[in-house]
């Protein structure tokens, strides 16, 4: 008796996605607007932000949000297409980032004359993106967690000014080419869908 119970148990459990699944893909009930966090590494949306996503069709959205970065300020816009219908499964991106820079930034860096506390501009940044989505159901009312891997791509190198008089060392130089956006992209995000 225990072990059909416990069998019928992991039926119902492993059942349940595809059920979530298919009452979210029926005509009409998949979210036609979706608002939601995401954190990571060169997240469009920045170390921590926000998004919105509006679904076009049942396998392409348009995306933008803002959030806070290392660079300052960072905002995105963004289309996606879907492999699944209702803006689920495996997806592609391709967007823009802008990073609106920091004024009169301090830190250490490698210098002509050692290490020195160094006051720099970083200048804004506009970079393009591609990235590899996987969606998945979060409970029964349209509401998605995903994750994300891609590459952001800066469109120039002018990454900083520096106000304090010292010259960098191509150490140094180096390190602020490494921070400034750009490179390898890994993010998570939470969205609700709020109008069905």
């Amino acid at each position: 008796m225990k072990k059909k119970t416990l069998l019928l148990a992991i039926a119902i459990a492993a059942s349940t996605p595809v059920i979530a699944q298919e009452k979210i893909s029926k005509p009409g009930s998949c979210p036609k607007l979706y608002i939601g966090v995401s954190t990571g590494l060169e997240n469009p949306a920045g170390l921590l932000g926000f998004n919105i996503d509006v679904p076009v069709t049942q396998q392409f959205s348009l995306g933008a949000g803002g959030g806070l970065s290392s660079w300052g300020y960072k905002a995105y816009g963004e289309g996606r297409f879907y492999f699944d219908k209702c803006n689920r499964g495996w997806a592609l991106g391709t967007g823009v980032t802008y990073n609106t820079g920091l004024a009169n930034f301090s830190t250490s860096l490698p210098t002509t004359t050692g290490d020195q506390t160094v006051r720099l501009d970083l200048e804004p940044k506009v970079n393009v993106f591609v990235a590899g989505y996987r969606f998945w159901n979060l409970g029964r009312n349209g509401h998605r967690i995903w994750l994300q891997v891609g590459y952001s791509l800066r469109l120039d190198e002018d990454n900083y000014t520096i106000l304090s008089g010292h010259t960098l060392t191509a150490d140094g130089d180096q390190v602020m080419t490494i921070l400034a956006p750009g490179g390898l992209m890994v993010g998570v995000g939470f969205s609700f869908g709020v109008v069905k």
